[in-house]
């Protein structure tokens, strides 16, 4: 699952059965994200790599055409017009691809350039060491007072209430639960989730919840209760920021990792993640008793009571 491409050309061995199985998996995963979130581009990238590594070329292309039309439609109108030079090598006269190439160059020349220069901030993949920037539209200052201790908990909360979800009152009282369980982490324990907390075992709340945080962040959302996690992958973080931020690597294809968290607001822990790392990071939104079972049962963990 881990191997490098170039084009179509193999530069390691042929995948085993077990990685060939694993990637099916990402691509049946991914083809649901992207369905019901089709600009969502770092998932089609996800999902456009995964096709070539078991060699479907075609769905490959297909997925190119969908990416490409994924930056148009967010206005990442240079990395729009990459992917559809990438489909003209393989398809010359695609008049779609044509047609879209002359808007994007009608768009940019209006524009002076300048949307080129600025289309791409609202994306959610962290590159190299800047991770307090990925997310575009989540406010990451929180980070600037209190460092990597801040996990956001106070942001979510205020979010929270604004989106009328839970009263102020009850939600100060969650906080105050949390921060004091959270206060003293060490070894193994687990973190505590305010969300979790809030929303006990009331589904509704926690889908309302996560509704709101997509529409806000605009992060992709993954079922990672149905998602088979390789535990090395899971383990290439640190304890403290897997149970202590409750952060799950689930995946990965080449140099990117794909991380699971419950409160996007915690710009502290998802910038030492990518301090921690040497690959792409590209974030996704989960339940948070379901990222505390995956968690469980990656360091074999016992259940909470």
């Amino acid at each position: 699952m881990l191997l490098a491409f170039d084009g179509d050309v193999v530069l390691e061995h042929t995948l085993s059965e077990e990685e060939h199985s694993q990637i099916v998996q990402t691509i049946e995963m991914f083809e649901v994200i992207t369905q019901t979130q089709p600009d969502d581009y770092q998932s089609l990238e996800i999902l456009k790599e995964a096709y070539q590594k078991v060699g479907r070329t075609a769905d490959s292309l297909k997925t190119s055409r969908r990416l490409a039309e994924a930056y148009f439609n967010v206005g990442s109108y240079t990395l729009a017009m990459q992917e559809c030079e990438v489909i003209l090598l393989k398809e010359p006269n695609a008049p779609e691809i044509l047609a879209m190439l002359g808007e994007i160059e009608t768009r940019l020349q209006a524009a002076g350039q300048s949307i080129a220069a600025t289309g791409s901030k609202n994306g959610l993949i962290a590159t190299g060491g800047n991770g307090a920037h990925d997310g575009g539209l989540v406010d990451l200052q929180a980070k600037s007072s209190s460092g990597v201790q801040d996990r956001g908990d106070e942001h979510l909360a205020k979010f929270l209430v604004m989106q009328q979800l839970f009263p102020e009152e009850q939600v100060s009282k969650a906080l105050d639960t949390v921060k004091h369980l959270n206060k003293d982490l060490s070894g193994q324990a687990l973190a505590a989730s305010l969300l979790d907390k809030l929303c006990r075992q009331d589904t509704d709340k926690v889908d309302q919840a996560l509704s709101g945080l997509i529409d806000r962040t605009k992060f992709a959302y993954v079922p990672i209760e149905y998602y088979d996690i390789d535990r090395q992958i899971a383990r290439m973080l640190p304890d403290h920021l897997t149970l202590g931020r409750l952060f799950v690597p689930f995946d990965m294809i080449s140099r990117t990792i794909m991380v699971a968290c419950c409160n996007p607001f915690d710009a502290a822990g998802r910038e030492a993640v990518q301090q921690s790392l040497d690959y792409t990071v590209t974030w996704y939104l989960s339940r948070p008793d379901a990222i505390v079972k995956a968690l469980q049962d990656i360091y074999r963990l016992e259940s909470r009571a």
